[in-house]
């Protein structure tokens, strides 16, 4: 009985969470939905851009549900976004500023757009394409050259001349074995930062900040639940049984986010406030 209770309840929240998030969508044409990078080989510690860019034929003030992936491996500097409409429909345009603190590729998930299709009347879940990135390490800058460049060049393609004269004169009297070439050194590897949960938390705390939608809570609960090693189908009291989820910080933040995905509409700004201030505690 205890068991056929339990799904029931998961049955019951998941149907409330569906029903709510699909009275709040927009209807729309999605005709583009892309994520792309003003490079795609950063160096570590420059800042560069992923850029979302997003049209539908309907002319809307804005999009209320496209949803950023929680950049684990970049660190989030700012972020604007543009929203203008002509003949065709409206045209979105987000510019995200980050950061890589560690060279090697990075894999960006897609972002993704929830809608009620204009055509066929049905909710649905548009995705772009995902991002590949190469980050590099810092290169270094061209020295300037100073006011005696050309004489000191003169000087030293002088003693250039003479030491190779002079080892021309000694080789001649004596031939020693050449020596071996050193073997050259292997590359570096590219260095891999230590994971830190809470950089997870960090990430997801911005992305939130920016985007304050049901959609976004989501997949922050999702993430927060992967840490305590649960699934998306467990129950609120199950997951706080686990003995990760014993902290109180990280119990104050499952039931916060719980509440975030699936509460009414009415309460969901309130409740989205409630699990910002949650994951600060979490992530500090």
């Amino acid at each position: 009985m205890a068991f056929k209770r339990a799904v029931a309840a998961v049955l019951l929240a998941l149907a409330f969470g569906a029903n709510a998030a699909a009275q709040s969508l927009q209807r729309l044409t999605v005709t583009q939905l892309v994520l792309s990078a003003d490079t795609s080989a950063p160096m570590v510690e420059n800042p560069f851009h992923l850029i979302v860019t997003a049209t539908v034929k309907e002319r809307v003030k804005r999009l209320d549900n496209i949803v950023l992936p929680i950049l684990t491996e970049l660190e989030l500097l700012g972020d604007e976004q543009q929203t203008s409409t002509d003949r065709s429909g409206t045209h979105y345009r987000e510019t995200i500023t980050v950061v890589a603190h560690h060279t090697g590729n990075i894999t960006i998930a897609p972002v993704t757009l929830d809608a009620v299709n204009a055509r066929t009347g049905r909710a649905e879940r548009y995705s772009s394409n995902s991002l590949n990135l190469n980050v590099g390490g810092t290169a270094l800058a061209p020295a300037s050259p100073g006011p005696h460049l050309w004489s000191n060049l003169a000087i030293a393609a002088g003693f250039l001349a003479v030491s190779l004269l002079s080892m021309v004169l000694v080789a001649r009297r004596w031939r020693a074995p050449p020596a071996p070439l050193p073997e050259p050194e292997p590359a570096p590897l590219p260095v891999a930062r230590p994971h830190d949960p809470r950089s997870d938390l960090r990430d997801a705390l911005a992305t939130l900040r920016v985007h304050r939608t049901r959609e976004t809570a989501v997949a922050v609960r999702l993430l927060v639940r992967r840490m305590v090693g649960a699934g998306d189908a467990e129950t609120l009291e199950d997951v706080l049984q686990r003995p990760q989820a014993a902290n109180p910080v990280m119990r104050e933040l499952l039931r916060a986010l719980e509440r975030a995905s699936f509460t009414h509409d009415g309460d969901l700004e309130s409740a989205i406030a409630a699990a910002l201030v949650a994951l600060e505690r979490a992530a500090s």
